[in-house]
């Protein structure tokens, strides 16, 4: 770790226990992409009652347990695609003026030029926000997440090793971009001081994500024997998002069945040459539609 530390501007510092009291002080790689809002399991909302104590941090996502057992398996593939550079622990970091902003890469790597660059190992079970290989096309999450682990350590470059959804193996390239990070620090710097106790202390706004959704329900678990006048804003956006959500899902429904048949045995939509849709087994002899996104 020594070579690491005189090479590199983070600071290294002892594992955070995910979870943990300490580890929810801080503001991790994993963490930023709910601040900026380009995380699918977390919303900016969620991860503010998480850190202020409020909601218990639950390692329990299925991602996270596919990535925790097939991460090795990542890892060997991409070590046989360098031989020559030397793989190893990414460890723990700090930034040198931020000591709450944090990372904890899933490899390191030297290159056989001694570059240290990092190295993250990802399953995919949806293809459609990964680029082709060999390109910085990955996930806005994890883009935002390995710009923070580059931002934090001092590293400008991050190999993003990926097992897809069809079981086959990609390697992407992320370099440092100083606009990402500016707009990440700015974001984070704003995040933490809305914390309970920070300087400008405020709960985020309620938003559209799932997770805020699933935050509210945990935050509000008894059920008490008395009414309550609500806001009429609150009121009537409910009362028209009930039939609009019936009324969509029909028309869903009803758009769905012409585009496959419009596709008829062909396997992806396109429109103006752009993947809008794509048709893959489900179950028994039916198959299921998926949106593309864009």
């Amino acid at each position: 770790m020594t070579a690491v530390a005189e090479t590199l501007t983070g600071v290294p510092i002892p594992p955070l226990d995910p979870g943990s009291a300490e580890w929810m002080r801080h503001l991790s790689a994993s963490k930023i992409a709910a601040v900026v809002g380009l995380s699918p399991y977390e919303s900016r909302y969620s991860l503010w009652h998480r850190m202020a104590g409020r909601l218990p941090d639950v390692d329990t996502k299925p991602h996270l347990a596919r990535g925790h057992y097939l991460e090795a398996g990542v890892a060997a593939w991409f070590a046989d695609q360098h031989p020559d550079w030397n793989l190893r622990p990414g460890g723990c970091w700090a930034h040198p003026q931020q000591p709450l902003f944090t990372a904890s890469p899933d490899r390191e790597a030297v290159t056989a030029d001694g570059e240290i660059v990092g190295v993250e190992l990802k399953t995919a079970a949806d293809n459609d926000e990964w680029g082709q290989p060999g390109t910085d096309e990955i996930p806005p999450g994890y883009a935002a997440q390995v710009q923070w682990q580059m931002y934090v350590r001092g590293t400008r470059r991050t190999h993003v090793a990926m097992l897809s959804c069809y079981l086959e193996f990609r390697e992407y390239v992320v370099d440092y971009d100083p606009d990402d990070v500016a707009f990440l620090a700015t974001e984070a710097e704003g995040f933490l001081a809305s914390l309970p106790g920070g300087p400008a202390e405020r709960r985020p706004s309620i938003d559209d994500h799932d997770a805020t959704y699933d935050a509210v329900r945990q935050l509000h678990p008894l059920i008490e024997h008395r009414d309550v006048e609500v806001p009429t804003d609150v009121a009537l956006r409910y009362l028209a998002a009930v039939p609009a959500e019936k009324d969509a899902a029909r028309e869903l429904t009803g758009a769905k069945a012409a585009l496959l048949d419009a596709m008829g045995t062909a396997r992806r939509a396109l429109l103006a040459d752009a993947p809008i849709a794509r048709r893959q087994p489900g179950k028994g002899d039916a198959v299921s539609l998926y949106f593309v996104k864009a």
